[in-house]
């Protein structure tokens, strides 16, 4: 009788260690899938948490262009109520408009980096032929020579009274 029972014992022996080996392997198998889902879903809220970054700092550079245009169109209009101004920006913008001499420049740019904000700030000054007698002034935010955002605003030039004033016009795509 015991060498029946130390068989059975065996066999049954047998079939655990088959079915451990066996629960071994669903074990491991589901918890690699339970690993894969929290890896997908850990991707996921890194890739939308990174895209409203960018949004966010799309924006940030936005704003700084539409400022900076804000500023300028306020000195260009104050400059041109009093007819004359302190500010070296608008001298200069004058000065370029002013200049009728053959073979003078019809675009000019000026870069100022914007220490401690955002980026560096372009203006592209343009009072060629194709505007009639306006200008044009591009305001470009860059980060590491990459344009991140742009604002282009028209204004309506007039000399009277022997000093240049400036109506805006607006806001424009110089693209179209």
């Amino acid at each position: 009788m015991d060498v029946v029972a130390n068989k059975k014992k065996r066999q049954l022996n047998k079939s655990f260690s088959r079915n451990r080996g066996a629960a071994m392997i669903v074990v491991v198998c589901v918890m690699a899938v339970v690993m894969i889902l929290s890896l997908t879903l850990l991707m996921a809220a890194y890739q939308m948490l990174a895209t409203v970054n960018d949004e966010g700092r799309d924006e940030l550079y936005y704003q700084q262009a539409m400022s900076f245009s804000e500023v300028l169109r306020d000195r260009l209009e104050a400059k041109s109520l009093s007819g004359s101004s302190t500010d070296a920006l608008v001298n200069h913008i004058d000065a370029f408009m002013e200049n009728d001499n053959e073979g003078a420049p019809q675009k000019e740019k000026l870069v100022a980096d914007a220490q401690g904000v955002y980026g560096k700030i372009t203006l592209d000054l343009d009072r060629s032929a194709m505007f009639q007698g306006n200008l044009v002034i591009t305001i470009s935010v860059s980060d590491e020579d990459k344009v991140m955002s742009s604002c282009v605003c028209k204004y309506e030039i007039d000399n009277k009274e022997g000093y240049t004033t400036y109506k805006f016009l607006g806001y424009y795509n110089h693209w179209e």
